[in-house]
Order: structure tokens, then C-alpha cells, then sequence
């Protein structure tokens, strides 16, 4: 039986359970947090943060795979804390997000690859909490050439250690088929990989383009986002790819998280079935497939089968 590491520490993998692909459990950009500590309200942000998670205990979620990354506020600690309390198991990641520090525009791909696989194999700072993921992110910019070092280097720590690479893409311009060139350039197993964010386009051809490659897909950001696609033709695409036979290559998500709350603030609007919370697909995604005639095992697949794989590189 293979294991996967969460914050608590490793597990076996059967005990994942109902698994969100993509998400947060807070964010605070540029790593606010741990600059300007005194900016925020961390036990008002502790009340909030349990609570959504609660919420989404309540609803069936066993496991959030967190793919926060340093320069996102990162505190694996503070992660590790939430997940004692609420009962959540908590996978977090290394790597890097959009715009790579300029510590690593100056770094080979080897040098940031042993980086990564410090946070894999080590641990996280001084912490001993182990990642179980590696986390990179290509926006509408595409995969720029200061960020080629980095994406290559999560490559080279993948293929290290045999840890899933999980990343953000902008579907729109299709950002993940450069994605997925760097990686078999590098030659990763393909099974490694899981293209993010993939449901914010309803072009199922180019989604199916990934899947041949033979990645997984991540389809999350569950309700939606402004200027893309709604839950519905997420869920239509979800269909679509499982009409083409993809089922055991997807996985789903929200992307949610809970920004830090700052000092003075009192109350951040609180819906855990909005686009920052973790339970819309519980309560209304996975319901609506399965009005529409999708079977439970299909769901069970794609919840709980499929972030099994992709964690533990098992069958």
C-alpha cells in the first residue's frame, strides 16, 4: 500500500478518501504574512478558516490537496494547526507560483530541482512537514523564459522522486501545451502531471489534446470565475470528456482559499458554497451530474479513485 504525505504526516493512500484537486487553505499574496505579520488578524482568520473547513467536512471532503506556494503566504505550520483541529487532511506542496524570485531566474534547473526535493524529502524549513506535491504556474503570459528554469526544475524533482506535479494554467490560451512539452522534454511520466485550472475552457478538443498526452486534468475553480466558464458547462465539459472515455484521468476542484483577514476587519464574507469555499461541489456540482444521469461510481472515480493515482502513483 502506497503512502502519501499530508501536514499530520504520511498516510496510507486508501485513507485520502473524497478528494478536492486544487486548493487553498489560505492565501496572502506576495507572503504578506510572514513580512508584515502585524498587518493581520490571525485568530480572527483562525475562526474563519475552521469553519469553512468544517463546513466542508460536513459535506463529505476528506482531503484538499493545497497547492500553496511560498510566494502565496505558505505556512505549513499554520496548515498543519488548521488540519488537528478541523479533522481536514491537508497535502501540501512545494514550488513556485507565477512569477518566479529572482533567486530563481538566477539558479539552474538542478539547483532548483534540489530545492523542491529538499521540501519532499526533508522537509519544509524546520518544520519535518513533508510535501506531496510540486506546484508551478503559467498564466496568460505563457511559460516565460524566466520562468523556464523553475518549471524544469519541478520536472527534475518529479522525476526525483516520483512527486506529482499539479499546475496552474490559463486555459484560454492554452498555456498547457507548452506545459506539457517542457515536461516530456524532461522526460517526466506523464502520469505524473495534472493541467489545473483546465475547466475555465469549454473547448473539450484541446482539453482531450492534454489527456492524450496522458496527464491528468484537474477541472476546478467550481462555481466559476468572472469572464469564464460557469459551473454548468464545467459540468459539461466534465460529461463530454467522460463521454470520450477520460473518467479515470479527472479530477475536480474549487481553487478555493481563505485570504488572511486584516487587522480592523471584522467579517469576510462567509459562503462556503462560493467561489472561495469548499463545498459547492458536494452540494450542487456533483448532484447536478448525478440528476443527469452520471453513475456514483463515476463520481467516486473522479473524488476519490483518481487523486488516489495521482498522489501515490499507484494503479
Amino acid at each position: 500500500m502506497a503512502q502519501v504525505e499530508t501536514v499530520l504526516g504520511p498516510i496510507d493512500d486508501s485513507e485520502l478518501g473524497f478528494t478536492l484537486s486544487h486548493e487553498h487553505v489560505f492565501t496572502c499574496n506576495s507572503a504578506d504574512n510572514h513580512w508584515y505579520p502585524w498587518l493581520y488578524d490571525f485568530d480572527a482568520s483562525r475562526r474563519v478558516i475552521l469553519e469553512r473547513l468544517a463546513a466542508a467536512r460536513a459535506a463529505g471532503v476528506q482531503t484538499l490537496i493545497d497547492l500553496t506556494t511560498p510566494d502565496l503566504g505558505r505556512d505549513v505550520a499554520f496548515m498543519r494547526e488548521m488540519s488537528e483541529q478541523s479533522g481536514m487532511q491537508v497535502v501540501c506542496a512545494t514550488g513556485m507560483w507565477r512569477i518566479a524570485p529572482m533567486s530563481f531566474t538566477n539558479r539552474e534547473p538542478d539547483e532548483i530541482a534540489d530545492i523542491f526535493v529538499r521540501e519532499i524529502e526533508v522537509g519544509i524549513g524546520n518544520t519535518g512537514i513533508k510535501a506531496g506535491a510540486i506546484k508551478v504556474a503559467n498564466d496568460m503570459e505563457g511559460v516565460t523564459e524566466a520562468y523556464d528554469s523553475t518549471i524544469r526544475g519541478a520536472a527534475r524533482a518529479c522525476k526525483r522522486t516520483g512527486t506529482p506535479i499539479s499546475t496552474h494554467h490559463w486555459a484560454l490560451l492554452e498555456v498547457g501545451r507548452r506545459q506539457v512539452e517542457i515536461f516530456q522534454e524532461e522526460g517526466v511520466p506523464m502520469d505524473r502531471v495534472a493541467i489545473g485550472h483546465s475547466a475555465d475552457t469549454t473547448d473539450v478538443d484541446y482539453l482531450e489534446d492534454l489527456l492524450k498526452a496522458g496527464v491528468y486534468l484537474s477541472m476546478d475553480r467550481y462555481p466559476g470565475r468572472p469572464g469564464r466558464a460557469n459551473w454548468e458547462e464545467r459540468n459539461a465539459s466534465v460529461k463530454e470528456l467522460i463521454r470520450r472515455g477520460y473518467a479515470d484521468k479527472i479530477m475536480l476542484g474549487h481553487d478555493g482559499t481563505t485570504p488572511l483577514l486584516r487587522v480592523g476587519e471584522t467579517e469576510i464574507e462567509h459562503d462556503p458554497t462560493g467561489p472561495n469555499g469548499w463545498t459547492f461541489l458536494s452540494t450542487t456540482a456533483l448532484p447536478a451530474l448525478l440528476q443527469d444521469g452520471l453513475p456514483q461510481e463515476t463520481i467516486d472515480l473522479m473524488m476519490i479513485e483518481v487523486p488516489r493515482r495521482f498522489l501515490s502513483g499507484e494503479a
